[in-house]
């Protein structure tokens, strides 16, 4: 009888007592995953941000290359960098390529990290320039002819000024002979379509200038390389590591290993820019 009494007394837990238990407990759960979730996110914002500013990212590009510059620009913008707690914004500069390669052999404080120049032919030699590069774009060499010109190349100008780089290319493409002397005389590319003169320039440049009418003969090919450079005394350990992050998000399919321009086409190409070039040294060849 005293088992039977003792079990009679034991106390019932109601059932809804269980239910707001486990559900007090579910609650407790979701607040600690909702703040762990919450710091993770905290950590990785704070990873991502401007901790030490902004960092401006210039890159040269020939007028050639123009088009394929600012594409790549734009998407990597569109990524918001952030390279050593730096937000990088890439900003695109034309300069011409003989101009590029004037300030770079010079050391001059300020030049750009990355430069696109047209061509690969200046870059050997170059202050923290990469033994290898890749190739982000390509373009026509071409010959134009307009409607009633001469077709034979010793007709074609070969426009001067900061897009006379890919007529160096072209005529040395073409094997258009040149006097370098006197070269460096003839009209800019507009003024050349303005006059209706046959000409030796790039596919794009040429379709910039609206010329409709006449032949477009292809010569040849002008590549686009990424050049980042390294740090250097001319560019600081903060502009370098920018610009490595920029060559490593375009990644690059094509590399090349650049060889030094020929002697001719430094001669040519610096009569045509009105800047003297030549080997890596500066020297005319």
């Amino acid at each position: 009888m005293a088992r039977h009494s003792a079990d009679e007394s034991r106390v019932r837990v109601a059932g809804w007592v269980w239910i707001a238990l486990t559900s007090l407990i579910l609650v407790v759960a979701v607040v600690v995953g909702w703040f762990v979730l919450a710091g993770r996110q905290d950590d990785e914002n704070s990873a991502a941000s401007c901790i030490d500013g902004e960092q401006r990212l210039t890159v040269w590009a020939d007028p050639a290359a123009a088009d394929v510059t600012q594409s790549l620009v734009e998407q990597y913008n569109a990524e918001e960098p952030v390279v050593r707690d730096r937000c990088v914004t890439a900003v695109v500069e034309i300069t011409s390529t003989a101009e590029a390669t004037d300030a770079y052999r010079r050391v001059d404080p300020g030049v750009a990290p990355v430069w696109i120049p047209a061509g690969t032919g200046f870059i050997p030699g170059l202050s923290g320039a990469p033994d290898t590069v890749g190739i982000v774009g390509a373009d026509d060499l071409v010959h134009y002819v307009p409607a009633d010109g001469d077709p034979d190349l010793s007709a074609a100008v070969l426009p001067t000024g900061a897009e006379s780089m890919v007529s160096a290319l072209a005529a040395e493409a073409a094997g258009r002979e040149v006097d370098a002397d006197t070269v460096g005389a003839g009209p800019s590319l507009q003024n050349a379509h303005e006059q209706g003169l046959p000409m030796l320039t790039s596919a794009d440049l040429l379709d910039g200038t609206t010329a409709d009418t006449g032949e477009v003969h292809t010569v040849g090919e002008v590549v686009f390389p990424l050049v980042a450079f390294g740090s250097s005394p001319a560019v600081d350990e903060n502009s370098a590591r920018a610009a490595a992050d920029f060559a490593a998000w375009a990644d690059d399919s094509e590399t090349v290993t650049p060889e030094p321009a020929s002697p001719w086409l430094a001669r040519t190409a610096g009569a045509l820019a009105g800047i003297p070039l030549g080997g890596p040294d500066g020297a005319n060849g």
